[in-house]
C-alpha cells in the first residue's frame, strides 16, 4: 500500500511518454539516435544526477505499462519514452544499441537507456555488444 502514492504517478507518467516515444519511433532514423543522444548530453541541467530510486521506479513501471499497450512498445520505444522522461528532468541519459550473435541462434539487437552507468531500460543487456555508445555500465537500477 505504500507505493501506491509513486505507482499511481509513474504509471501515468509511463503511457504518456511511451505514446510520445512511439509517434516518434515512426519517423525515427539512425541518426535521429546519436542526435537524441547529443542533444540529452546538452540540455542536461548542472549537477543533475539520477537518484537510484527514480531509475529503478521507471525500470519497473515502463515495461509493464507497455505490455499493457495496444501497439507495440518494445525495447527501443521504451529507451525513447525513458530518455524523453529523464530529460524534462534535465537528466543526461544516452540510448545504446547493441547486438548479439549466439553460434547456434540467429541474429539479435537490442536497446537500452543508460543514465549515470546505470541501465535503465532493456533489463539485462549482459550478452549484447553495443554498437556504438560506451560499453560499460551497471547492471541496472535496484
Amino acid at each position: 500500500m505504500r507505493d501506491l502514492p509513486w505507482l499511481g504517478r509513474y504509471c501515468m507518467r509511463a503511457m504518456f511518454e511511451l505514446v510520445r516515444a512511439r509517434l516518434q519511433f515512426a519517423r525515427l532514423t539512425a541518426r535521429h539516435i546519436v542526435t537524441r543522444n547529443e542533444r540529452s548530453q546538452q540540455e542536461a541541467r548542472a549537477n543533475t544526477t539520477c537518484a537510484q530510486r527514480d531509475l529503478a521506479r521507471m525500470a519497473y513501471v515502463l515495461p509493464r505499462i507497455s505490455n499493457r499497450l495496444p501497439w507495440r512498445s518494445d525495447c527501443l520505444v521504451q529507451a525513447m519514452a525513458a530518455q524523453n522522461w529523464l530529460g524534462r528532468r534535465g537528466m543526461a541519459s544516452e540510448i545504446r544499441i547493441g547486438v548479439d550473435h549466439p553460434a547456434n541462434g540467429p541474429f539479435e539487437a537490442h536497446a537500452w537507456l543508460v543514465c549515470d552507468g546505470t541501465a535503465v531500460t532493456g533489463g539485462n543487456i549482459s550478452r549484447y555488444h553495443p554498437l556504438f555508445g560506451k560499453a560499460g555500465v551497471s547492471a541496472g537500477p535496484g
